[in-house]
């Protein structure tokens, strides 16, 4: 369909452009477009004479990695919270003009889970490196909170987020306070892309140690680590975590080697809350490198 003048379709984007070197190359593909476009910081301006498909692609420009404008949301429960548990949820969310509307569907869904936007949503860069997004928390007031968290720290995969396929994203902290007298958190989330070999799925030290505390000495009933080397799949190598000092401990370097690819926690705790070890999954959180 030809229209009778040309008119202006606005595409919006997340590439960060104010750099002083080139690091994005962006491309207008259509299949019927022959006129003019115009490119700003925050979107794409198309002179379009006809009704078509149009889409703005882009590519890292090397040397250097292109980064693309993110938004940071976190939600808390809406006070007065009457249970114990208690979740902190960081949504992340690709920073253009549509971003506000992602930004109320998401809290239209928190509210219907009792939660409430804390402050307004802080910008990120995020680069084209290949790395995640790790979150963690840190000065958790250890004598009126605790984490459930298995490991130190979580993680957005790169290609969630890079893809911009995958909305929205979030990760939740979910702690647990002393007694509903206590009001009050005060605590560091902190969010950055890891590096290298920073991605290295690992449980937190003070996990696993407590892990084979508990499960290093032989049971009576049986719920030692033997059991835990069958609900994990490894039972044919009983003989050999045998002649370990820390059977739990070779166990648990098998098993993360295992699940470097999908971190899946899950398995493990349901495994040891299936063993009637749930005790060990709740661990106080110690700082951490940020």
């Amino acid at each position: 369909m030809l229209l009778n003048r040309p008119v202006v379709l606005t595409l919006p984007h997340c590439a960060q452009l104010d750099t002083p070197t080139p690091d994005w190359t962006l491309t207008l593909k259509t299949q019927t477009h022959q006129g003019a476009w115009e490119l700003e910081e925050e979107c794409c301006h198309v002179l379009m004479e006809q009704l078509g498909t149009y889409g703005l692609v882009g590519q890292s420009c090397p040397p250097q990695p292109a980064c693309k404008r993110l938004q940071l949301a976190l939600f808390a429960p809406r006070a007065p919270c009457l249970s114990l548990d208690y979740s902190l949820r960081i949504y992340c969310i690709h920073d253009t003009p549509h971003a506000f509307k992602v930004l109320l569907e998401v809290l239209d869904l928190e509210r219907s889970l009792g939660g409430v936007l804390l402050e307004d949503p802080k910008p990120m860069l995020f680069k084209d490196s290949y790395h995640n997004l790790r979150l963690s928390i840190h000065d958790i007031p250890h004598t009126h909170w605790r984490s459930k968290l298995l490991a130190k720290y979580q993680e957005i995969p790169f290609y969630h987020i890079w893809s911009g396929s995958q909305r929205p994203l979030h990760c939740t902290f979910s702690l647990e306070r002393g007694s509903l007298a206590v009001s009050q958190l005060t605590c560091k989330i902190c969010v950055r892309q890891v590096e290298g070999e920073g991605q290295i799925f690992q449980l937190h030290t003070d996990i696993q140690e407590k892990i084979c505390a508990s499960l290093d000495a032989p049971s009576a009933r049986g719920c030692d680590w033997r059991l835990l080397a069958r609900s994990l799949g490894f039972d044919r190598y009983l003989n050999y975590f045998a002649t370990k000092p820390s059977p739990t401990g070779v166990l648990l370097d098998l098993w993360e080697a295992c699940h470097q690819a999908d971190a899946d926690l899950v398995s493990l705790a349901t495994a040891l809350e299936e063993m009637g070890k749930s005790e060990v999954l709740v661990v106080m959180t110690t700082d951490g490198d940020c």
